[in-house]
């Protein structure tokens, strides 16, 4: 079943990040964007659909099988909808194809650097999986994720009982605390395969957020180093090499990664902020709302929209104070020309 879920999890993301990017481009859907961007931005949908059954089911005080009844319409009808998109614009992603694959021939062969850089990586990638595959447990501070869930399960509502007391809440739960929707995403994930909350939270949730975070510093690596295989090779294995040293001390970035993947801080920054990243230098806008919005369905950053928007903000900033510099400096350089 676990086998199920992460092929499930593939061809999910891939046809909803498929819609979602048809949607939002159009006929642009193949410029500048990669096969990443699809799995990445099928991702961010599959939040905004848990967020939207979780809400449904918070506010209308419907119970958790409700929620997961409603998850999979909503998952169904996004998936249609997707593939009705993908159909549509079929011939026309057939010729971009052709067109990428003749240019793809005038590249140069890979070298032997080339080679060995991605095969370190992948080797490095492979050996985490296996690390956080095999874990029979996760210690964490204060951690009741697997608790929430199951709480989830076994009483078959959403927040409605305290997992560390089983007693209803008496005070009840802020409400940017209860609109996060990560909790009912696993326990969904629990009831549709078959598995236990411990399997779901401390090895499956991981493994995928490993995965999607080096897809989004592969986008990085596309992004700061376009022309050059060896570079982005290096990049991506220097980036495995870190999180596995960083893999020593509770709340290092590694140890997040590699032991609390199911967190929503830590795929807010092994996922949405190198992606972020990318996608501002590369001009994704719209890439970058959906970015956001799922840092605000799964982290509570106090009563806003999170570290996500606050970087898009900054790096635009940037830009755009960088562009009004080189154009002070050309109009300087035509003035001297003028002048001389």
């Amino acid at each position: 079943m676990v086998l199920l879920l992460y092929i499930s999890a593939a061809a999910g993301f891939a046809l909803l990040g498929g819609g979602a990017i048809g949607i939002l481009y159009g006929r642009r859907s193949g410029k500048n964007l990669h096969w990443e961007d699809s799995l990445l931005a099928g991702y961010f949908m599959c939040i905004g659909l848990t967020e939207a059954a979780h809400l449904a089911a918070l506010f209308l005080h419907r119970s958790f099988s409700d929620c997961v009844k409603l998850f999979m319409l909503l998952f169904a009808a996004a998936v249609a909808v997707s593939l009705a998109l993908i159909v549509r614009q079929s011939r026309r992603r057939r010729v971009m194809l052709q067109e990428h694959s003749r240019g793809e021939k005038g590249e140069l062969p890979w070298t032997r650097a080339e080679r060995f850089a991605f095969l370190v990586f992948f080797l490095l990638v492979l050996l985490q999986i296996v690390m956080i595959a095999m874990k029979q447990y996760v210690q964490l501070r204060g951690d009741m994720t697997v608790e929430t869930v199951n709480s989830f399960l076994s009483t078959n509502a959403i927040y409605q009982v305290n997992p560390l007391t089983g007693q209803p809440y008496e005070l009840g739960m802020p409400s940017r605390l209860k609109i996060l929707c990560l909790p009912t995403l696993y326990g969904i994930l629990c009831r549709c395969f078959g598995l236990s909350a411990m399997q779901v939270v401390w090895q499956v949730i991981p493994v995928i957020t490993l995965i999607l975070s080096y897809l989004a510093y592969s986008l990085l690596a596309r992004t700061l180093f376009p022309k050059s295989r060896l570079k982005r090779g290096c990049f991506l294995t220097v980036a495995a090499i870190l999180f596995m040293v960083g893999d020593y001390m509770y709340g290092m970035d590694g140890f997040g990664l590699l032991h609390g993947g199911f967190y929503g801080v830590t795929i807010r920054g092994a996922v949405l902020l190198p992606y972020m990243l990318s996608l501002v230098l590369r001009n994704k806008w719209r890439l970058a709302i959906l970015c956001i919005l799922a840092e605000a369905c799964i982290v509570w950053t106090l009563y806003g929209l999170g570290v996500s928007a606050l970087m898009a903000v900054v790096l635009l900033g940037l830009k755009l104070l960088g562009r009004n510099i080189q154009k002070r400096k050309g109009g300087k350089e035509e003035i001297v020309c003028g002048n001389s």
